[in-house]
Order: structure tokens, then C-alpha cells, then sequence
């Protein structure tokens, strides 16, 4: 907005105050005139809407703070007192008009509340007239008026101060009404929401039933108590009829303004709400496009991933094919010197009976080819979504957990020759519903490990124990081996990663990754706990679900 326009329309509506000085209700009150500017509220309009610089302008320059010397010439010097309190109205509203303006950024102070500010000034224009007016009325009479009062009963300047508190509370209130008025925000250039296009109708229909109302109460009391025709005091209305005409317009106007606010706050509300409503739904649309999109990108991406899997599983079959097949030969080739030869190998020797040893190779060979066969079965079981059906996809049958630990011992004593002191179980090991090939490969690579890592020790040791913890069975594998530090332990479980030097200890970082994938996929955890020179304690847990019963015959009902 242009700042001439504010001035111009700012000293135009000050001039228009004036002139409506000269025009204004006075009523005489124990042969003293009390008066009711009623022009005063353009210029508190004008503060009320720009601030206090404008407001300060239109009573200035519109000489509308000269109205008590006009109004009240009688009062000489003591005009001096409500010209002062005119000046203090506009700028405490000004200032409360200037903060509200804040509300955008929360500005919600009591302090700032129009009502509020008119009190502190009402107290103000109290004290003002009771210490000064008196003072002022003993200096006449003035140059300009000789015959103004020399001398006012106390009472009568209460009066003034009183009336003055009246009549600029209710012309607040009007102005607050007022500017709900779309043809007056227009004037001051503000904005006119859609939700005020009802407020003039609303206050126009107030005013008018408000005023019929007290028009109709008055000419009934006029014919019944004053026994008047009605039609001679509505031509020629006396004071009495005027003042209660002015009376009822102003309270009609004020609460013409409540309503007005309320309405105009609910269809504010209603609007926001609907555009709300829109928003919502345009982003709603906009979700629902972009689940659209992303399930296309899902469907893409998993069609992808799907065609990688089956390239994997087939380059898995062919691996598994080149591994096989040696093992076959073996087999096959063990089984041939049995069959062939059988009788004429050892019995006895110094390294064992060599029949027996051949059908250890055969049946080493057998287990590998089963091994290979569960651990293929297992890589696809990756395709599988949900962990129940990736459990139900493995073969699952009653182990006994010490045996098998026992067996993988022995394994490893007739691999490495290590003495059988070396080796040891402790605790009641359970008989568990699982996948012999896959708990085998746990254990073998858990002992692995620790035969590894003991191969520096005079004495290896290595303790394999089993407890129960709750509804879990712990399973905890400990050595006396090198260990390690446990700051980079988490790098322990993922694939191809070592916590020593390949010269130190040969292996490819696979061993403790299958770990954590098999027993993962039973419902268990793995974790690890080590430091340097003081050994390795890996543990693993396993669902109590999983135990069957010892005895064979029920074991296999457990099964089923």
C-alpha cells in the first residue's frame, strides 16, 4: 500500500471527525453539559488499522484535538485535559494495533488485547482529571473566553472523567465492529477474506430489527404511560426518544460486531477446512501415483534380482556338479578296491587296518556329497520369504547333539592327531529336531576354528558344552588358542573377513559367516568373545522347540 494514501486518507477522515464535532449529542446534567463526539472514532479507526503515526497525523492535522476547547469552551484551560487524554488513546491503541499485527508470528499477549489497552487508559484519564483538571480550572479564565468556569465541584469533574471512560470504551467497541465491514476494509485497503461477505448483511439485519424493536417498545410506552399519539413523537421526538435511539444503536452495533466475528471466524474455519480436505486429497493422489510407480520400480527390481538369483542357484548347481563329481570317483574308486580287493589288503599295520581306512574314505566321501547336496538346498532356500517356510524347506530329523560333536572330534583326531585329551564335552547335551548336514557344518567349522587357532599350543585344549537357558539351548565352544582383539569383532561374521595374517593361519574368512547364516536360520544367535593370548569362547543359541525325546520310538512320533 502507498504511503500517501495512508496520509491522505488518514487527514481526510481527521477533517471528516471535525466537522462532525460541530454535530455531536449533548446532554445536561445538573446545568452542565456532558457531550458524546461521536466523529472521534474515524481518526481511532485509522490508529486502530495503521498505528500510531497515523493516528496521531489524522487528529492533528484534522483538528480534531482542538474539539474540547470547541466542545467544552467553558472549561478554559482545563481542556488542556481531555486534548491530552485524546493524544495518550491514540497512542496506547496505536501501539496495541502496531503488536497485534505480530499475530502471524503468535503475538497473543494479553497486554496487546484491545479491551485490555482501553483499560489501562481509562485508569489513566482518571488520574489525568482528578489531579490536573482542578488545577487547570484555577488559571481561568483564559484569554480567549472570559466567561469559562473559575471554580467546578468535584463531583462534576468525576462526571467528566467518567463519561469520557464511557464513551471511548463504547467507541472502541464500535470501531472494533466497524472494521469487520467489508465496504470499510476496502477503504483502508486490507485484506477482505470470502468469509466476510456475509458481515454487512449480518449487522445491517441486527441494527435494523434492534432499532424496529425499541422503536415499537417506545411508542407503546409513550401511548400508555405518557398518553401521547404515538405519531406526534415519532414527527417531533424530544431528547429523551434520541438518546434512546443513540443508546440502542450503539448497543445493537456492538453486538452486531460479536456476531459478525463469530460468523466470520466459523466460515473462516469451514473454508480452511475445506481447502484442508483438498490438500489431503491431492496428496492422496499423489501418494497413491507414487505407490504406483514405486511398485513398478518393486516389480522391475525384484524381476532383476529374481533373474540374478536364478543365475546364481545355476552357476551354484554347476559348482556343485564340478565338486561332486571327484567325490563320486573317489567313492567309486574305493568301492572298487573293496569289492576287488578287498582280501588282499592289510589287516594290521603300524598305521591301522588299511580295509577300514578305505571305508572311511568312502563313507567321508558319501557325507561330503550329502554336505554338498543340504548347503545347495540351503543357498536356495534364500528365495523363500517368510522364516517359517525357510525353516519347513530343510530336512529335519532327530540329532543327537553330543554324538554328533563326539563324531566331529574324531574327525579331526584322526585328521590332525590330536590326542583325544585334547578334546572334551561337558553339560547334558539334548537330542534336537534339526538338519543333521547343516548343524554338522556349525560344529565342524566351530572345532575347525579352534583346532586352528590351538595348533600353536603345546596343549591344545578345547571344551565343547551344552546348557539350558530358559527356552534356549546354549552351546558354547572354548579354547586356549591366540584369540584376538575385540574392537574389530564385528567384522567376524561377514563374509571373506580375518582377524590374522593368512602366513599365521590359512582359511578363507567363509567359516564363522556360515555360522551365523545356519543358526540364523534355525531361530538361534551366534556371539563371540575373545583377547589376545587368552583364548576364544564362541556361543551359539538354539530354540527349545526344537528338542525331541532320546528314545528312538518317540523321537519319531515327535517327527511326524
Amino acid at each position: 500500500m502507498k504511503i500517501p494514501y495512508k496520509y491522505s486518507v488518514s487527514i481526510l477522515l481527521g477533517w471528516l471527525g471535525f466537522i462532525g464535532i460541530f454535530y455531536s449529542s449533548r446532554v445536561e446534567f445538573n446545568q452542565v453539559y456532558v457531550n458524546f463526539p461521536w466523529s472521534i472514532i474515524l481518526p481511532l479507526m485509522v490508529t486502530l488499522v495503521w498505528g500510531t503515526r497515523y493516528g496521531l497525523i489524522s487528529i492533528t492535522f484534522g483538528l480534531v484535538a482542538f474539539y474540547p476547547f470547541i466542545l467544552g469552551g467553558y472549561n478554559g484551560w482545563a481542556s488542556c485535559v481531555p486534548t491530552l487524554t485524546l493524544y495518550l488513546w491514540i497512542i496506547i491503541h496505536g501501539y496495541g494495533a502496531e503488536q497485534r499485527k505480530g499475530r502471524e508470528s503468535n503475538n497473543h499477549k494479553l497486554r496487546h488485547n484491545l479491551y485490555f489497552l482501553q483499560f489501562i487508559h481509562s485508569t489513566l484519564r482518571l488520574i489525568l482529571y482528578l489531579s490536573f483538571f482542578p488545577l487547570l480550572i484555577g488559571l481561568n479564565p483564559p484569554f480567549w473566553n472570559p466567561a469559562a468556569y473559575v471554580d467546578v465541584d468535584m463531583s462534576i469533574i468525576l462526571l467528566f472523567a467518567v463519561k469520557g471512560i464511557i464513551v471511548e470504551t463504547i467507541f472502541v467497541a464500535l470501531c472494533d465492529a466497524l472494521l469487520q465491514m467489508p465496504w470499510v476494509q476496502k477503504i483502508f485497503r486490507l485484506r477482505v477474506t470470502a468469509a466476510a461477505k456475509y458481515n454487512t448483511p449480518i449487522m445491517a439485519g441486527i441494527l435494523g430489527f434492534g432499532l424496529v424493536f425499541t422503536l415499537i417498545v417506545s411508542a407503546v410506552h409513550t401511548f400508555i404511560v405518557d398518553q401521547k399519539n404515538p405519531l406526534e413523537w415519532l414527527l417531533f421526538p424530544n431528547k429523551k426518544t434520541e438518546l434512546t435511539l443513540i443508546l440502542a444503536s450503539i448497543l445493537f452495533i456492538i453486538l452486531g460486531g460479536i456476531t459478525v466475528r463469530f460468523v466470520q471466524q466459523m466460515l473462516e474455519t469451514k473454508n480452511a477446512l475445506l481447502h484442508r480436505k483438498k490438500q489431503l486429497q491431492s496428496a492422496l493422489y499423489e501418494i497413491k501415483e507414487l505407490n504406483a510407480e514405486l511398485e513398478q520400480r518393486v516389480a522391475r527390481r525384484t524381476s532383476a534380482l529374481q533373474a540374478a538369483v536364478t543365475e546364481l542357484e545355476g552357476f551354484a548347481s554347476t559348482v556343485s556338479h564340478d565338486l561332486k563329481s571327484p567325490l563320486r570317483a573317489i567313492e567309486s574308486y574305493a568301492g572298487i578296491l573293496l569289492e576287488d580287493y578287498g582280501n588282499c589288503l592289510r589287516k594290521d599295520g603300524k598305521n591301522g587296518d588299511a580295509e577300514t581306512m578305505v571305508r572311511d574314505i568312502s563313507h567321508t566321501s558319501q557325507e561330503m556329497i550329502g554336505l554338498i547336496d543340504r548347503l545347495l538346498e540351503y543357498a536356495t532356500i534364500s528365495n523363500v520369504t517368510t522364516e517359517n517356510e525357510r525353516r519347513s524347506a530343510t530336512v529335519k530329523e532327530a540329532v543327537d547333539m553330543r554324538a554328533m560333536v563326539t563324531a566331529v572330534f574324531e574327525e579331526y583326531q584322526a585328521a590332525f592327531g590330536y590326542s583325544s585329551k585334547y578334546f572334551s564335552c561337558r553339560g547334558d547335551f539334548p537330542v534336537l529336531d534339526t538338519d543333521r548336514f547343516l548343524i554338522k557344518q556349525v560344529i565342524s567349522n566351530i572345532v575347525s576354528n579352534a583346532v586352528k587357532f590351538t595348533s600353536t599350543r603345546e596343549q591344545p585344549e578345547i571344551i565343547f558344552q551344552a546348557k539350558k537357558q530358559n527356552n534356549m539351548w546354549k552351546f558354547t565352544c572354548s579354547d586356549n588358542g591366540v584369540g584376538f582383539d575385540m574392537t574389530f569383532s564385528d567384522k567376524l561374521f561377514h563374509i571373506f573377513q580375518r582377524m590374522h595374517r593368512l602366513k599365521e593361519f590359512p582359511g578363507h574368512g567363509i567359516g564363522l559367516a556360515t555360522i551365523k547364516k545356519i543358526v540364523h536360520s534355525m531361530g538361534g544367535s551366534v556371539t563371540i568373545q575373545s583377547a589376545p593370548e587368552q583364548g576364544t569362547e564362541l556361543s551359539f543359541l538354539l530354540p527349545d522347540c526344537l528338542e525331541c525325546p532320546r528314545d528312538t520310538s518317540e523321537a519319531v512320533s515327535c517327527l511326524k
